[in-house]
């Protein structure tokens, strides 16, 4: 699982812009979390759960729904995932591209 390691690492297999020296680029806490979120999405899909609160997610990662909608807020402006209010709660799933993204990182 990707919150498993707190040093992990994204490898550049592209070509690396000019005067950029590093082959590797930590990532933070913010986009390790972020991934994990696409990960939990995306496995609740394959369960066939499509939408899943916000409330579950913040209990199986172990965050503040505070911090869960400001990583939304970010995932939903690259439209990675969408959020609305379902009977009095919130919940969220994932776009088609957010599908597409999870799909490669559970390949890589």
């Amino acid at each position: 699982m990707l919150l498993d390691n707190d040093l992990t690492v994204l490898h550049a297999d592209t070509a690396l812009e000019a005067g950029f020296i590093a082959d590797y680029v930590p990532l933070d806490n913010s986009t390790v979390l972020m991934l994990g979120i696409l990960e939990l999405l995306h496995a609740e899909h394959a369960q066939g759960r499509a939408a899943v609160s916000l409330a579950v997610i913040c209990k199986r990662l172990g965050i503040r729904m505070s911090t869960l909608q400001r990583l939304m807020t970010a995932l939903s402006e690259q439209a990675l995932v969408t959020v609305w209010t379902e009977k009095d709660r919130l919940v969220a799933m994932l776009t088609a591209s957010g599908e597409e993204v999870s799909r490669a990182l559970q390949a890589a």
